[in-house]
């Protein structure tokens, strides 16, 4: 059975290492004719425009919109133009298209806890998490087991350490650029953990599951299954943070406990992204 090219077009997303492969493999799988501004899908696709030279299928596949009467029909047009054999399940580019990307099991985020922070120990936990993405992306830059505390210190400068606008500038100061969402999901923390990039979560860590309570700033470092590998500031949620603070590091949060004390509503996760390519490896 014929696959739905429009599919494969909806669905595109850009910052998937797969996605952006399969599209290569499909471009090259294209007539040269096909590959012209000025042939009929394009022409359709653009409304009208044509253009010389070669066109860059990655664009058409990151622009398009379902919404656009010009996109869908030349989209359509684009099938019924390609051999058969382009829109199986058997095709190279629809296999790598589909390929689940390798996540990780753990990435070598260091681990700086808040209790030993010089100031408001017991409400640090967002610049502690902050200091040790930034420690990540740029190792060096804080020095030492309590090297969190230079990056504290910047927080209280300008602001407030429960200030997110706060963390996205002093962490932009060290040059890593990153920004504050929230209405994050699962996915988004796979994707960034495919792309060898840490997210910074904030969890309801207290009260029961069928009523969590609080607000704790933890960083998701992996995943082990369905479930996500945590360096969390503080301890660990899965005593109740009695046992040493140390269990912190390299902790494990089944994907049902955060499913009610991170992202209850399936997409409404709060969480900070970094804008900036994972650090190359040595």
């Amino acid at each position: 059975m014929s696959l739905k090219l429009i599919d494969f077009f909806k669905y595109y997303d850009e910052t998937k290492p797969t996605h952006v492969a399969a599209v290569g493999l499909f471009s090259k799988a294209l007539s040269a004719e096909l590959k012209q501004q000025n042939c009929a899908w394009v022409t359709k696709y653009r409304g009208g425009n044509a253009f010389g030279g070669t066109v860059d299928l990655h664009k058409f596949f990151e622009f398009f919109s379902g919404r656009n009467a010009n996109h869908v029909a030349g989209v359509e047009l684009l099938q019924n133009s390609l051999p058969k054999e382009l829109l199986l399940d058997t095709a190279d580019w629809v296999e790598k298209y589909r390929e689940k990307p390798t996540i990780p099991n753990v990435l070598p985020v260091p681990y700086y806890n808040q209790v030993d922070n010089y100031r408001d120990a017991h409400r640090t936990c967002n610049s502690s998490a902050c200091a040790m993405c930034l420690e990540y992306f740029k190792p060096g830059t804080l020095v030492g087991s309590k090297g969190d505390d230079a990056y504290v210190k910047k927080v209280f400068a300008i602001g407030d350490t429960t200030d997110h606008s706060v963390q996205t500038k002093v962490l932009s100061s060290y040059g890593i650029k990153s920004h504050f969402s929230y209405n994050l999901s699962f996915a988004d923390l796979d994707r960034e953990l495919a792309a060898g990039k840490p997210v910074i979560i904030g969890i309801l860590h207290r009260g029961s599951l069928s009523n969590p309570t609080g607000g704790h700033m933890v960083v998701v470092i992996g995943k082990r299954g369905s479930d996500y590998i945590i360096n969390d500031p503080y301890g660990t949620l899965n005593d109740g943070y009695t046992s040493a603070v140390a269990n912190g590091k390299q902790t494990v949060y089944t994907k049902g406990v955060l499913q009610r004390r991170w992202c209850p509503g399936g997409n409404d996760g709060w969480g900070r992204i970094f804008d900036c390519p994972a650090p190359t490896k040595k």
